[in-house]
């Protein structure tokens, strides 16, 4: 009895020392090859446009006429991908990333290996290319090929025109579609519809499967608003179980025609649901969704960007970005940061976009404009646990409870 008693209490102990992963400060850290270029509009300087479970951004500079594509990584700090263009995802283990070139003689959708110079081309026979985005498990791509949806396999196999969305409502026919994210299980979300029509030009959040021609379906209520002239969504990014998607839709506010975030949970229904604004914001846009994370009930966190007016020119003062948080609605992600995860965020500093989140929420990234007016990526590591160091607190706490109470009932008898 003793033996047995002794080996439970060593065995909790052993347990409930494990890394629970929410005991220290998050951080952030800033990151830029040069000076920004201002005529560059919203993408002048360096922005984090993805960000790996292991924290290794894909980013993208315009310091001039050319825009360059890099990865940052703590410590390891600028790795250069060898070519003009702009990359904008990367798998959850940071090894893969898909964009695109745009250097004259390599211009089209590109996935490379993060950890070299070396990269695949997307097959160019649905004409010109671009890879949007990659799955988490670095098996998809899904973008732009040929004025509609398409994906590839990550090797650059199997490319796929997915077609436009069809149907009564779409006479003439749609002639625009852009993939903007893909799941673990070739789930493929992004826009159809209207592009250079004489009047309007609406389109519609859709989705998609990779690899099956001419997919193409409206994604629930297509559309937050569907009474405006030119009602408009488009999903943005989709959970690594195809179960999330979230992305931005237009809507009208008064006599103004302003952009909401959107979330869709596809455990219950395919519909746009419209995402509250943070306090003094008239638009958002949802642009990267987790997985369910413990630690907010299994639901997801959200990240994006707020602002009021146009962003057609580069004014940085109507951004910023924002989270979503399960139970908390939006807030600004500085403030959130400061407050929740213990982030002191520069004087000077302002962070303005947020463009990915790791699927397990322990980094975010984009971009801010630093003391001296320049956009500059960053790369915010967060407290949340990672789910293993939050499984062993559980299942400590519960080998302890479990332990405490056998070894009271033995004294009892």
């Amino acid at each position: 009895m003793m033996v047995r008693r002794f080996a439970l209490i060593c065995f909790t102990g052993l347990i409930a020392q494990l890394p629970v992963g929410s005991a220290f400060a998050g951080q952030v850290e800033y990151f830029s090859t040069g000076v920004s270029n201002v005529s560059a509009g919203a993408y002048a300087g360096s922005i984090g446009f993805g960000v790996s479970n292991n924290g290794v951004v894909a980013a993208t500079t315009n310091l001039g006429q050319n825009e360059e594509a890099f990865t940052y990584t703590t410590g390891t700090g600028i790795f250069a991908l060898g070519t003009q263009g702009r990359v904008l995802s990367i798998s959850s283990d940071g090894t893969k990333a898909s964009g695109y070139f745009t250097g004259a003689t390599t211009s089209g959708g590109m996935v490379w290996e993060t950890g070299t110079q070396n990269f695949t081309r997307l097959n160019t026979l649905l004409g010109y290319t671009i890879g949007s985005a990659i799955s988490p498990n670095g098996l998809y791509v899904a973008g732009y090929g040929g004025s509609q949806m398409a994906s590839w396999n990550s090797d650059g196999t199997n490319s796929t025109a997915l077609g436009q969305i069809s149907g009564p409502s779409w006479v003439p026919p749609a002639n625009f579609g852009w993939g903007g994210a893909v799941s673990d299980t070739g789930l493929v979300g992004g826009t159809s519809g209207y592009s250079g029509q004489p009047v309007t030009n609406p389109r519609v959040a859709v989705i998609a499967t990779a690899g099956v021609a001419n997919s193409t379906q409206q994604l629930g209520n297509g559309v937050l608003d569907s009474t405006i002239a030119n009602p408009y969504a488009k999903v943005l990014d989709i959970s690594p179980n195809g179960n999330l998607l979230v992305g931005e839709s237009n809507v009208q506010s008064g006599v103004d025609v302003v952009t909401h975030a959107f979330l869709v949970d596809r455990t219950i229904s395919d519909t746009l649901i419209d995402m509250s604004l943070p306090a003094g914001f008239t638009q958002a846009s949802a642009r990267a969704v987790t997985s369910g994370i413990l630690e907010f009930g299994n639901q997801p966190l959200v990240v994006g960007t707020a602002w009021n007016g146009s962003i057609a020119t580069p004014d940085y003062s109507n951004l910023s970005a924002v989270i979503w948080v399960p139970g908390s609605g939006s807030q600004l992600l500085s403030d959130y940061a400061t407050s929740n995860w213990g982030i002191t965020i520069p004087t000077g500093f302002k962070i303005i976009t947020a463009y990915g989140i790791s699927t397990d929420g322990r980094f975010i990234t984009g971009s801010a404009i630093d003391l001296s007016g320049n956009q500059v990526g960053y790369l915010m590591t967060t407290n949340v646990p990672e789910p293993a160091s939050f499984v062993s607190l559980v299942v400590g706490t519960g080998f302890a409870l479990l332990a405490r109470r056998r070894i009271r009932q033995n004294q009892s008898r």
